[in-house]
């Protein structure tokens, strides 16, 4: 699964070819589609407003949820040291079926944490 983060969707906003890519690829499989976590949603739309309903008409895109078990995974990754937008990629990337790959400009704040990273580079 390919989780975007707040720093995903940002550059994808921003023009960013290859995340633009993605997400304007219809798919018939949520699964094939890529993911963004609701906290990094949030977290770019408070730095971009409008991102929001910017990345909402994308085709390519799935939303995640933030359940209950979701909600006590990401309060345990932030009460350990994690920013709570990194946190509900985190908790996305590993509860999946499939492992997940969150996609970042900001790889270094995954340290540690043991999920599989993709640097996008700078926007």
């Amino acid at each position: 699964m390919i989780i975007l983060d707040h720093t995903a969707v940002l550059a994808l906003c921003r023009g960013h070819r290859l995340l633009s890519g993605l997400a304007v690829a219809e798919v018939d499989d949520p699964a094939q589609r890529a993911h963004i976590p609701a906290l990094c949603l949030v977290a770019a739309s408070l730095q971009l407003p409008g991102a929001a309903a910017h990345v909402g008409a994308l085709p390519g895109l799935e939303f995640l949820t933030l359940d209950f078990a979701g909600s006590a995974t990401v309060e345990q990754t932030v009460a350990a040291g994690l920013e709570w937008p990194q946190g509900h990629a985190v908790h996305a990337a590993v509860t999946g079926a499939v492992e997940g790959q969150v996609l970042t400009a900001t790889p270094e704040a995954y340290d540690g944490t043991g999920v599989w990273v993709v640097d996008i580079g700078k926007p």
